[in-house]
Parts: C-alpha cells; sequence; structure tokens
C-alpha cells in the first residue's frame, strides 16, 4: 500500500565551512528531520540524520514514521563522478536503540550492521544514499544488532526522541546516527548539496522528500511525494 503526501520542505544553506551544511525537512503533518554534512577532510564525508518529526499523518502505523534513508547527488571531479566506498554509522549523543533484539545500545554503539549505502540506480531518486532498508543498498558490514541481516523493512530507522506512534516491537534507533563515509574521490567543498538538493526517506519505499534548490529558499509545496508502508 502507498500513501501519496504533498510536502512542504524548507532548506538552510551556510557557506563551506567546518560545522559543514544543514538541512531542515518540514511537512504540515508533522513529519520533519534534520541532516547535516560535514567533510572531515577531502575524503571522508560525515553525515548526521535527524528524526525530528512531532506528527504524523492520520494513519500511520509504528514503520511510517522512521527516518530509513538519505540520499543526494555528487559532482564529477575532473573524469570521475564521486562515489562512497564503505564507512560506517554509530547512534549519535544522546540516542539510543529501542526494542533491538541483541540489547540496548547508547550513543557511539557501532550500528553498521543495521545501514547500508548506495552509488545511484534504486527507488524513487536515489542517487548517493545512506539507508536503512533494501533499496540497493550495500552494508557496511559489521555485527548485526537487530533484525534481518539483509536489511530487510526500515530495522535501524530513527524514530523521534518521543514517538509519535506506538512503536509496538520494532526495533528502532531513537533521534539521530552519525554516518562516516569513505570517498572515492576527493571533495574540494559541500557546495554541490546546495547545487543539487538532499533528499530523506520515511517508511520503507524509498519516499523522498526533495529540498528546494538554494536559491529559492522559500516554503514551498512538493505533489505527489511518496510515503510507504514496509513490505515485511
Amino acid at each position: 500500500m502507498h500513501r501519496f503526501l504533498p510536502v512542504a520542505a524548507v532548506a538552510a544553506f551556510a557557506a563551506f565551512a567546518s560545522a559543514g551544511e544543514t538541512f531542515q525537512f518540514d511537512d504540515p503533518s508533522g513529519l520533519s528531520a534534520e541532516v547535516e554534512f560535514t567533510l572531515v577532510d577531502p575524503m571522508t564525508l560525515v553525515v548526521r540524520a535527524r528524526n525530528t518529526s512531532t506528527a504524523a499523518p492520520v494513519g500511520f502505523d509504528s514503520a511510517d514514521q522512521l527516518l530509513t534513508g538519505v540520499s543526494w547527488e555528487f559532482p564529477e571531479v575532473g573524469m570521475d563522478t564521486v562515489e562512497i566506498t564503505g564507512g560506517s554509522v554509530v547512534i549519535g549523543a544522546s540516542s539510543q536503540t529501542v526494542n533491538f533484539s541483541t540489547g540496548s545500545y547508547g550513543p557511539g554503539t557501532d550500528v553498521s550492521g543495521e545501514f547500508g549505502f548506495g552509488n545511484g540506480g534504486g527507488s524513487g531518486q536515489m542517487t548517493n544514499f545512506v539507508s536503512g532498508n533494501t533499496a540497493q543498498a550495500t552494508p557496511f558490514g559489521g555485527a548485526n544488532l537487530d533484525g534481518p541481516v539483509n536489511l530487510s523493512g526500515p530495522q535501524g530507522g530513527l524514530i523521534s526522541a518521543t514517538p509519535i506512534v506506538p512503536i509496538g516491537g520494532l526495533g528502532a534507533i531513537e533521534d539521530e546516527i552519525v554516518a562516516t563515509l569513505a570517498l572515492d574521490t576527493p571533495l574540494p567543498d559541500l557546495a554541490f548539496l546546495a547545487e543539487n538538493g538532499v533528499q530523506v526517506e520515511f517508511g520503507s519505499d524509498a519516499a523522498f522528500i526533495v529540498v528546494p534548490e538554494p536559491a529559492t529558499l522559500l516554503l514551498l509545496v512538493v505533489g505527489g511525494v511518496l510515503l510507504g508502508r514496509p513490505g515485511r
């Protein structure tokens, strides 16, 4: 079953600096997210993702509220298109797991086994991405702490610090994860993010909310954005 929902998106842009680029996503339903990109060095990109939702559309179930993917498009550098080659994912500050089958885990815990990465292709409008589901993701590796090893469904997705829909027995991470990504080509800066935009996904059907181009910087409505139920 798929759901279609008009989405309002707001983007915040700043000049490239050590603090990086931060993007805000806000939907009238109450679903929202924050994603921060930091270029630690030309070959290492850190992506911090938070589920900041305060409500969800009527009828959403426990998995629909999970933030499960972040997507963006790298630039071409010389003759090469930048790609992710690997990396790791850890639980962010003041965050913790909920209902993980092997125990409870807090800030700094390696949860790479719950996430994967990709470079182009896939459902929706994915280009380069970090995801908690099956959308052509290559697992980062490491121990799988909850759910299927094959990343089936939204296992490892993020709920807000205060869940907005009863989560039941679903495994999730509250609030924040931090992904450290190794790149195959050096990046000079983060200007490409403002130029190309960033997308986030709730649920597990590659349903992305698109950030407007930086010249806009206005509240706008993007119609026909797909939010989906997981096929588990």
